[in-house]
């Protein structure tokens, strides 16, 4: 598919990217890692199975995992049928870039954006009413769409596009999918066990 990117798009993740070092190359390396966040997904957990019945943080756990599934299906068609190149893998943009990591694959939307946005919106919407510490967890998205930059592995618009594709996936699935199960969790939970 063929599409006119903004030049804008194009500097500023040359730019972002420009102002990075070692130092900062090791933070962002580390930020972005799966063993960075292995502790909020396990803190994800326990606070919903702390915060619900057994039955109700099953249907918030099995609502988050169909959000993320959904999330990645939907990225992944999207960089299919746009095949924007990665800017380290673009020739207009990757001379002028410092290659920290490889990028593999396409580029738009961002993949790191829509899931982290996507989880961190189904949680709150969840938890906003039971823990009110839960909206400092946009810090996550937040840091993983700026890593993406940071790393030239997406641009501004890809992240962008990520966290709004992220929100709007897990609003729709908690509005449509998400209250019901928790309804219907609490419903089960007043039905006398069959024998």
């Amino acid at each position: 598919m063929i599409i006119s990117w903004p030049e804008w798009d194009k500097g500023l993740v040359i730019y972002i990217n420009q102002l990075g070092n070692a130092d900062w190359d090791i933070f962002w390396g580390f930020s972005t890692s799966i063993m960075a966040w292995t502790p909020l997904y396990l803190a994800f957990l326990f606070v919903a199975l702390k915060s619900f019945t057994r039955r109700r943080a099953f249907a918030v756990i099995t609502t988050i995992l169909f959000a993320l599934a959904l999330t990645l299906l939907c990225t992944e068609i999207v960089k299919e049928i746009v095949q924007r190149p990665r800017p380290v893998n673009d020739p207009e943009v990757a001379g002028n870039l410092r290659l920290i990591i490889k990028g593999y694959g396409y580029s738009f939307f961002s993949g790191h954006a829509s899931n982290s946005m996507a989880i961190t919106t189904l949680f709150i919407c969840f938890m906003r009413k039971r823990q009110r510490w839960v909206y400092a967890i946009c810090l996550w998205p937040l840091l993983f769409g700026v890593s993406r930059l940071y790393f030239a592995v997406h641009y501004p618009i890809d992240v962008l596009v990520g966290w709004t594709a992220g929100f709007l996936i897990g609003m729709g699935i908690y509005l449509y999918m998400g209250r019901t199960l928790l309804h219907y969790a609490a419903y089960r939970e007043t039905v006398p066990h069959r024998q």
